[in-house]
């Protein structure tokens, strides 16, 4: 027997993420960051960089895979975008803003 299709909104879905990453260890502001970007995913219809990966990386900052409290810096910036030196963290790809 199938589930009923469920629609969920997209602030529902960011603060299940968020509330998630925070449990796991995250700083409340880098869950906000983790959570809206993976809702913006679901939301443009990219599935694979959104909440079906929440799961994954649970298993992976349970496990010691992500560094939840990273000293992220820029190592190289141009026209465009930043290169990071992440160290371990969840890795969040966006434009840079200019």
């Amino acid at each position: 027997m199938s589930q009923p299709e469920m629609t969920v909104t997209f602030s529902r879905l960011k603060a299940f993420i968020q509330e998630a990453m925070t449990k796991l260890g995250l700083p409340e502001a880098d869950a906000l960051t983790v959570a809206t970007l993976m809702a913006e995913a679901d939301l443009q219809g990219s599935d694979g960089h959104g909440v079906t990966r929440l799961p994954q990386y649970a298993r992976r900052i349970k496990a010691g895979g992500f560094n939840v409290r990273p000293n992220i810096r820029v190592v190289r910036e141009q026209a465009g975008h930043l290169a990071c030196s992440c160290r371990g963290s969840i890795k969040i790809h966006r434009p840079r803003q200019a």
